[in-house]
């Protein structure tokens, strides 16, 4: 007799293969649901930065989480790599924070940190670099955050998924969930298109479209998700050595030797075309920071729906008055960031050890 999994994941983002490597890793029976293909949405066009001081959140829990997250990542990816082959292409570039203008300067100096390696550079060290960076942002400096990162976010998805197989877990694709099953109040798995699938404990990270799962959970039942689509841009150009982030956009140097340009921040529903607007918007602001720029191939675009939620923290852990059901979703533009941690903070959650992370609790929005 098949063993009912003692988890399903729904999702096949970068946090639900994050999830589902997490509790495999833990000594779990795991299935994960996707209805498409791995990394898709938001972790198949996502610039894979991993920068929890760049993002400029100051002090608090998301802050607090990146810098934990990131923490992970380093035997994380060798771990990943060894056991699924597949490579997610940490690079530790570090990230520049290149101001506009002499009071984002102002700002951007206040935030120096020698306990986590941030720190003020001058025109000589932007030249080394950043080279090529346009001539009155380089006299003006940056900040540059030397721990900060960068990977491959469908490859880091690929990679968790693998890693998950490799540890038993079973990954369908081409699944969709329906809905819930029950045992009184408790959820006890998966009602889907191809079927039932029972299981101990149900993990719900379904990204932007969290929104729709709500009503399986009961009346009243809120999951305050909006798509937020982000288009990024990719070229084949000499690039920095580091991430350079500036007011408009961000550019982030892959191993291939392309450019990631992003992104746009579009609040348009579930619309996830690539436009004509967001391309030029992108690639005027990535010529304003390096104007050779105007003379790179233009590799392609695309783009995805990031899930975020009022408060911009996710929400992670168990749903209040509904035991077997767990929710892992809504982190916006940090999915990749946080992956590693989320899918830590779920496994321990499962195994009775707590549920870490205050501030990222559902129950905030489940009244």
């Amino acid at each position: 007799m098949t063993r009912v999994p003692d988890a399903v994941v729904v999702g096949g983002g970068v946090i639900g293969a994050a999830v589902a490597f997490s509790l495999a890793r833990a000594g779990l029976a795991v299935s994960l649901l996707e209805r498409a293909g791995l990394a898709g949405q938001a972790s198949s066009a996502a610039a894979g930065m991993l920068a929890p001081f760049s993002e400029g959140h100051g002090a608090g829990p998301l802050r607090r989480a990146g810098l934990a997250s990131l923490a992970l990542f380093p035997a994380l990816v060798a771990e990943l790599r060894d056991a699924s082959g597949i490579d997610p292409e940490l690079v530790r570039s570090g990230c520049l924070r290149v101001p506009a203008d002499d009071a984002e300067a102002d700002a951007l100096r206040g935030r120096e940190d020698a306990a986590h390696d941030v720190a003020w550079l001058d025109a000589g060290d932007l030249a080394r670099l950043a080279p090529g960076l346009a001539p009155a942002l380089r006299e003006r400096g940056a900040l540059f955050c030397a721990r900060e990162a960068h990977v491959r976010s469908p490859l880091l998805t690929q990679a968790f998924a693998g890693a998950a197989a490799a540890r038993g877990a079973r990954i369908e694709t081409g699944v969709a969930a329906r809905g819930l099953l029950r045992d009184g109040a408790r959820v006890c798995g998966v009602a889907t298109s191809a079927g039932e699938r029972p299981a101990g404990l149900v993990v719900l990270c379904p990204g932007s479209f969290a929104a729709e799962c709500a009503a399986w959970i009961g009346p009243g039942a809120r999951l305050p998700v909006e798509p937020v689509r982000g288009q990024i841009v990719a070229l084949e150009a000499p690039g920095p050595r580091s991430i350079v982030w500036g007011r408009d956009a961000y550019l982030v140097p892959k191993r291939d030797g392309s450019l990631v340009v992003g992104a746009t921040v579009e609040r348009v529903g579930f619309d996830s075309r690539t436009t004509a607007g967001g391309v030029a918007a992108l690639l005027a602001a990535a010529r304003a920071l390096l104007p050779a720029l105007e003379e790179a191939r233009f590799l392609g675009a695309s783009a995805g729906l990031r899930p975020d939620t009022p408060d911009h923290l996710p929400l992670v852990g168990p749903w209040p008055g509904v035991p077997g059901l767990v929710v892992a979703t809504g982190h916006y533009r940090n999915g990749v960031l946080l992956a590693p941690l989320t899918g830590q903070l779920v496994a321990d959650g499962a195994l009775g050890k707590g549920w870490g992370e205050a501030a990222f609790d559902p129950a905030r929005f489940a009244a």
